[in-house]
């Protein structure tokens, strides 16, 4: 289990980011960790201007949580140096915020998306209009197959962190070879979080045009707190990225938790993920 639990911020000094950075320092409080401010400049004229930032930024901020706050600048590429910034300081999380997506980008991935598919590491995402001051209801949607297996392992190690009940949405989907591996699957998802102790809900709902409509309304039902959904490359539903983009600017303003499924495996983040 890592005690002391880090969380890398990617920062670029809008509201966005410093909602971001707040809920990060919230999570370092209530975990005993740690926030790693980044931001990722095109020159070294850009990196003198953001240690100014920096300095601001930080100043703002409690006495207490100034502790918790070192700030680095590189000069280098967003996409790939804030990757290898979450494998060399083991980040627990990489928090960060959404500005959204415009254009071709809902189809095909904003930013965000983009850094999540070049990543190992996990990410929450906040769109920066909602606070959480808890977290005990977790909304996970849910196909049931390998991949999606390890990422609900992935969930319960936080929802068993926080004390959380993490609620499983799967699909109704009418195909007889699915529904056998879907009826073996739950069996091992319900052995693991049962194991674990972790409080969860099994629902179904259909599959289809409405699916993330129906979803949305069973989080706002059920008042959840988080959505956790994994990036597939290849896709549980039809196009991975417009599903992940979905999620992450879901109408109730909820952080996503999400990782790149591809690049997750059972062993992957184990004691990073019992950190949260």
């Amino acid at each position: 289990m890592n005690q002391h639990p880090l969380y890398l911020v990617p920062c670029d000094f809008t509201p966005v980011s410093e909602s971001a950075l707040r809920l990060g320092l919230d999570l370092a409080k209530a975990n005993n960790g740690s926030v790693v401010l980044l931001h990722v400049v095109r020159s070294l004229t850009e990196k003198r201007e953001a240690q100014f930032k920096f300095k601001d930024l930080v100043a703002a901020q409690t006495d207490d949580e100034k502790l918790l706050i070192k700030t680095k600048t590189i000069v280098g590429d967003l996409f790939e140096d804030m990757s290898k910034a979450g494998e060399l300081l083991d980040a627990s999380l990489i928090v960060m915020g959404t500005h959204g997506a415009k254009g071709m980008q809902k189809i095909f991935g904003s930013n965000a998306v983009k850094m999540i598919s070049n990543s190992q590491s996990p990410f929450l995402i906040t769109q920066g209009k909602k606070t959480v001051d808890k977290i005990k209801t977790i909304v996970m949607p849910f196909s049931y197959d390998k991949k999606s297996i390890q990422v609900a392992t992935f969930a319960g190690r936080i929802a068993k962190q926080f004390n959380a009940c993490i609620h499983l949405i799967g699909y109704a989907d009418g195909d007889d070879l699915h529904d056998n591996h879907t009826r073996t699957n739950r069996i091992v998802v319900k052995n693991y979080l049962t194991d674990q102790k972790v409080d969860y809900v099994m629902e179904s709902i259909d599959k289809g045009h409405g699916f993330e409509k129906s979803l949305m309304k069973y989080a706002a039902d059920v008042d959840a707190d988080l959505i956790a959904a994994g990036y597939y490359k290849d896709g549980v539903f039809t196009n991975p990225n417009s599903f992940i983009q979905a999620m992450i600017e879901n109408e109730l303003h909820l952080p996503v938790l999400t990782v790149n499924a591809e690049g997750l495996t059972t062993s992957s983040h184990g004691s990073v993920a019992t950190g949260y």
